[in-house]
């Protein structure tokens, strides 16, 4: 028997397709050719089948619906026959299938239809994450720069309430909308349409396992094909120091906004030197000792220990070295979240974690004729005692330092003032957020810290609009809810409750399985990877801030707590030995409301305390999500 053209075409996209998609057809194919028959047992099938899901009777109801909806209002135009349409097309890192995409040359159109009467936050949040997914993270739609439109079709007529993160479609609206969507643009051609459906997605991984790939692989995917602009940058400035060999003593300061991907740099920077035959073994330091703690279990669980025993340290053990005469066998060095070296030492009093560290340095080039420090910096984040004085502190240890050649961003010209050894690069700052998505929350969170009201109202609608996620609630039976829905919802992810350190939380306010937040640094690893869940201990600031969780319990919990339009501390709230006690606190809120990859979940307790502090936060989210 010969095959019609056209039936060939569709077998063969079929055929490509099978892995990521129940069906991929051109308008007029589905117009003329395709019977609910036909599509109803290929998603059935492909769901059922390829996926591995159940397929309840529902599912079959809104296919059934989806068919008839699409041979009612799809429009008609001849000159619309050849675009692509591709049905329950599967998105990364999800249980999840796009409903239906409309492909052009330069436009991804996803539609989700919905039989329902009431606009539901999470609908329109699925269909947002679709866009922010394809966006960011599909090879295909990034490399043609192809614009992504999400939007939630509402197949039984307008449905009632407010959304604030996808355009809607009715059957009143939906065939002029989807004519203008269409016009002026260009059908893909067939190779075209099956290279876009077969494209790898490269989502953005967690610190975890994004250190787990590098030192597997050596390759970030968030550094090689997303945005590589800043990150690229810097990398190439660190590298252009330490091949540097007319410079004996270098030390380079890279700053960034919380996201950014400053720790990845530094660990790229690691492991790109590692096995260089121009240098020593290169070494990273930090003083959170749960994040090292997560990091070498990380590598060590699979498979790779001696490298993350050996390219990991924790910051106090390191510097124990520049106590004696000993030269470590490192001339690499990079110290993450270095504005939290401490402003003294006990065993040598009048010394820094500054001064050690350039002390160690002198003895590297002494030795061996070349030493690189690179420090990563996050601004308003130092959280405990002897961590407060932040880059005045390093300006301290260099001043007349002329034998360290010095590289700062140009915001910290007026820190360390001017002189032939210092150098300003405005390729040091890392200025995009990568961490959620590449929604940058900072504004967000600054606004709410400085309680401006309008700026934080307009960057959250600023940022719902591109597909962030965040629910309120002051209820802890929602608790374990929360919980269910990032289990049900995004298999895989890390949720927890995150909870400052200062105050500790009353009977009950987590429920009754709550022990509190103490997690020591070698139970870090742990929490992360299998108790968070459970929500029997929080993470509190220390444990969370060199990670994140995709979505995190962030607990407003009576420390810091808005009173008469302020921000008040507690005076119970931690011991008073700190310099500014409430400059402590705001950082502290500052890394609780910076640790999410996916979404949040803010939880305000039934206190009375907390009443003006829940209000404040209502008023600003404008999306109603309770």
């Amino acid at each position: 028997m010969v095959l019609k053209t056209v039936e060939v075409g569709t077998a063969f996209r079929n055929h490509l397709g099978k892995d990521r998609a129940a069906l991929v057809v051109t308008l007029k194919e589905f117009r003329e050719e395709t019977t609910r028959e036909s599509f109803l047992t290929a998603c059935h099938d492909f769901v059922e089948k390829t996926c591995g899901y159940p397929v309840e009777p529902a599912n079959d109801r809104s296919w059934r619906d989806c068919y008839d909806f699409l041979k009612t209002y799809l429009p008609a135009d001849t000159g619309l026959d050849p675009f692509s349409m591709v049905f329950e097309y599967v998105m990364p890192d999800s249980r999840k299938q796009a409903d239906v995409l409309l492909l052009t040359q330069h436009k991804v159109i996803i539609l989700e239809f919905k039989q329902k009467a009431v606009i539901l936050k999470e609908d329109a949040a699925q269909a947002a994450g679709y866009r922010k997914s394809l966006s960011h993270y599909h090879y295909e739609t990034e490399k043609k720069a192809m614009t992504v439109e999400a939007y939630l079709v509402y197949t039984q007529g307008d449905p009632a309430g407010n959304h604030h993160l996808v355009d809607v479609l009715t059957p009143e609206n939906f065939t002029a909308a989807l004519r203008n969507a269409l016009k002026d643009q260009l059908p893909l051609s067939e190779k075209e349409c099956c290279t876009w459906i077969a494209s790898p997605f490269y989502p953005l991984k967690n610190i975890a396992e994004a250190t787990l790939q590098l030192f597997k692989s050596g390759d970030l995917p968030n550094i090689k094909t997303i945005r590589e602009g800043d990150i690229k940058a810097i990398l190439e400035a660190i590298d252009g120091v330490i091949a540097d060999r007319s410079t004996q003593k270098s030390i380079l300061f890279v700053s960034g906004v919380p996201g950014s991907g400053k720790t990845l740099v530094g660990l790229k920077t690691v492991y790109d030197h590692a096995h260089d035959q121009e240098t020593l073994p290169p070494i990273y330091l930090s003083g959170n000792d749960p994040l090292v703690n997560i990091l070498q279990n990380t590598l060590s669980t699979h498979g790779i220990a001696q490298e993350g025993k050996s390219y990991i340290q924790a910051m106090k053990n390191f510097k124990t070295l520049a106590h004696g005469t000993s030269v470590p066998l490192h001339n690499i060095i990079v110290f993450d979240e270095a504005q939290r070296a401490w402003d003294t030492d006990y065993r040598e009093p009048g010394e820094t974690e500054a001064t050690l560290l350039l002390r160690l340095g002198d003895r590297i080039a002494a030795k061996y004729g070349k030493v690189t420090i690179l420090c990563l910096i996050g601004e308003g984040q130092s959280l405990y005692f002897h961590e407060e004085t932040g880059m005045p502190l390093w300006a301290k240890a260099l001043t007349g330092r002329k034998d360290w050649n010095v590289y700062i961003p140009v915001s910290y010209q007026k820190v360390f003032g001017e002189s032939p050894h210092i150098h300003a690069s405005p390729h040091l700052t890392l200025n995009t957020s990568i961490r959620h998505d590449f929604i940058d929350v900072s504004p967000w969170v600054e606004a709410i810290l400085d309680l401006d009201l309008e700026k934080a109202r307009k960057c959250y609608c600023e940022m719902v609009a591109q597909g962030f996620v965040c629910w309120r609630f002051r209820d802890a039976s929602k608790l374990p809810q929360a919980v269910s829905y990032v289990k049900q919802h995004a298999p895989g992810a890390h949720t927890g409750i995150i909870v400052s350190f200062h105050l500790r939380a009353k009977p009950g306010m987590f429920g009754p399985q709550y022990r509190g937040c103490y997690v020591k640094a070698e139970e870090a690893y742990h929490w992360y990877t299998e108790e968070s869940y459970q929500l029997t201990r929080g993470a509190s600031e220390f444990l969370i801030q060199g990670i994140e969780l995709e979505y995190p319990i962030v607990s407003f919990v009576g420390d810091y707590f808005i009173q008469d339009g302020k921000w008040k501390v507690d005076p119970h709230a931690s011991n008073p030995g700190f310099k500014d006690l409430e400059k402590v606190i705001q950082n502290v809120y500052r890394v609780l409301l910076t640790r999410s990859r996916k979404g949040m979940f803010l939880y305000f307790p039934k206190d009375p305390k907390l009443d003006e502090t829940y209000g404040w936060f209502a008023s600003m989210m404008t999306v109603e999500n309770d």
